[in-house]
């Protein structure tokens, strides 16, 4: 034990010698050590920092291995590349308490950074007790922090989300990996996020969360074995997206790749939500092998029964390989309005009909297209490319439905669409 703590502290005092002073506050190098963990190391050298005002904590080349750190506000972690923060496997070696369930774990703070070219790794940390049985900490977890940056960085083996925010405003992702683990990014109570040029590949939902608004996704790749975007916002933005299955990594409790839905509606009862999701741009965004394009269950829709969707716009899409383009039971006030611009929607080839099967629960019709309490429906240059005998397009329990342009392929089906309880239909 002694020579551990003389070790501890000589390591220390190395440390800080490095330290110089620059404009952005201070700037270290912490120690390569392969024998143990470095956690209390670490800890001191954000808290030294933080308590100077801010500074830079660099990670050079080599291995790190830690259990759970808590970053401080004006603190920025830099990864040089080569550099792997691990996260230690026995689950005891992190924080106790809800907000500490993280490797790296923050709260109440403002101005953040995680950046570089390393590499976070949080080995599938298994917690018994945990969620499911097995899920240990998140590899980033922030509650109520303000003026968030994470950028460059990989995160693989992450033993639950990846990057989880609650309450928390104003951050920019940017240029971040995720493989494995679980959710990819989770945010909840969350404002003014922007996630752009990011590669997402998931075994649960790439990006989810509720209840949050202003969020702007762009230029992203995103692989799943479950959703790609389980979401709630209201003014949500998506632009210039590959979304595409089967997922690369199973999802771990089913032990399957089929990627459920590009995106579905998320407002869970049980975290009491405030506000609908809505006001939503899809803007040129690909498609590929996913079951269904958009679900929304209001009804009993597993998750989705807290708040209800809006108005939501889909515009140059292209989706092929799918087995619904769009699966969705409103709410009795029919709230949503849905538009739909520039889009071809192809079925899934040799799959059979239109079956419909969302984690455990089936669809109210087999459609290839079902929109059941609706406002507006509006279709404008859109085509539908499918096999099958049942109706491509059902809408039922709607206020108005516009079709401008609107195409079934093959010619020969005898009936494309069917239309029941619309009050005022325009076909163009």
């Amino acid at each position: 034990m002694r020579k551990r703590i003389l070790l501890l502290l000589s390591v220390i005092f190395w440390v800080c010698s490095l330290q110089s002073q620059t404009n952005t506050g201070f700037i270290i190098c912490i120690p390569n050590n392969e024998s143990g963990l470095l956690t209390a190391i670490i800890q001191h050298a954000i808290d030294s920092f933080a308590s100077e005002g801010g500074g830079v904590v660099r990670f050079t080349e080599g291995r790190y291995l830690t259990g759970s750190l808590q970053l401080k506000s004006n603190v920025t972690l830099h990864f040089d590349k080569g550099a792997l923060l691990q996260g230690s496997d026995n689950y005891f070696d992190y924080g106790k308490g809800e907000w500490k369930n993280g490797l790296i774990t923050g709260d109440s703070l403002f101005n953040i950074t995680l950046e570089g070219e390393g590499l976070i790794d949080g080995v599938n940390c298994v917690n018994p007790n945990g969620e499911e049985g097995f899920r240990g900490p998140h590899c980033i977890r922030l509650t109520n922090c303000k003026n968030i940056v994470i950028q460059g960085i990989t995160i693989i083996n992450s033993a639950n989300w990846a990057i989880n925010c609650r309450h928390c405003s104003d951050a920019t992702i940017e240029r971040v990996s995720i493989r494995g683990g679980h959710d990819g990014l989770h945010t909840r109570f969350c404002q003014n996020f922007t996630v752009s040029k990011c590669d997402f590949r998931t075994g649960d939902d790439a990006i989810a969360g509720c209840d949050n608004r202003d969020f702007l996704v762009h230029d992203c790749k995103i692989n799943t074995s479950c959703n790609g975007f389980r979401f709630g916002c209201l003014n949500f933005t998506v632009k210039d997206c590959l979304i595409w299955g089967p997922g690369e990594y199973k999802h771990r409790i089913s032990n399957r790749t089929n990627m459920l839905a590009a995106f579905v509606h998320f407002s869970p009862e049980d975290e009491n939500p405030q506000q609908v999701s809505g006001d939503w741009l899809i803007q040129d965004v690909t498609i590929k092998n996913v079951d269904c394009v958009y679900n929304y269950n209001y009804e009993n829709g597993l998750w989705q029964t807290g708040q209800p969707v809006t108005t939501l716009v889909f515009e140059n899409i292209k989706a092929e390989g799918i087995l619904n383009s769009f699966s969705i039971t409103g709410d009795q006030n029919k709230s949503l309005r849905l538009i739909i611009k520039n889009a071809d929607f192809s079925f899934r080839e040799g799959s059979g009909e239109y079956e419909s099967v969302f984690e455990g629960r089936k669809a109210s019709s087999l459609a290839f297209f079902h929109i059941y309490n609706f406002d507006i429906l509006e279709l404008h240059n859109v085509t539908f490319y499918h096999n099958g005998t049942l109706p491509v397009l059902q809408c039922n329990s709607g206020n108005k439905a516009w079709f401008d342009q609107v195409t079934f392929l093959p010619v020969t089906k005898s009936q494309p669409f069917l239309l029941e309880n619309v009050l005022k239909i325009t076909n163009d």
